[in-house]
């Protein structure tokens, strides 16, 4: 099933034990169009890290209760790479500027 990006922006990521942040953005892969990361805010858990997890850990999305359930512990996710310590092209990490 297909979702916009923009509709799971802002859910909150629940670890198997507990909730741990919200997912803030996605790196795409540019030649297929698939979602790389889920980048995930963890300000309010661990003190601002924005850490990547892999969609391939998507246990279920709840859309009534706006979750998304992840099979990895608070502690996996804690220790996931940041953007800065991830293997990332940083030219894929900075905004688009557009000068008109």
């Amino acid at each position: 099933m297909l979702h916009k990006l923009s509709r799971v922006s802002g859910l909150h990521l629940h670890a198997t034990d507990g909730e741990i942040g919200h997912v803030s953005d996605f790196l795409l892969d540019e030649a297929g169009w698939a979602i790389r990361y889920m980048v995930v805010d963890t300000s309010n858990w661990i003190g601002g890290k924005r850490v990547l997890v892999s969609p391939s850990v998507v246990a279920a999305v709840d859309w009534a209760a706006r979750t998304v359930h992840v099979s990895l512990t608070r502690d996996q996710i804690k220790r996931s790479p940041t953007l800065d310590t991830a293997d990332v092209d940083p030219a894929e990490t900075v905004p688009t500027i557009w000068i008109m």
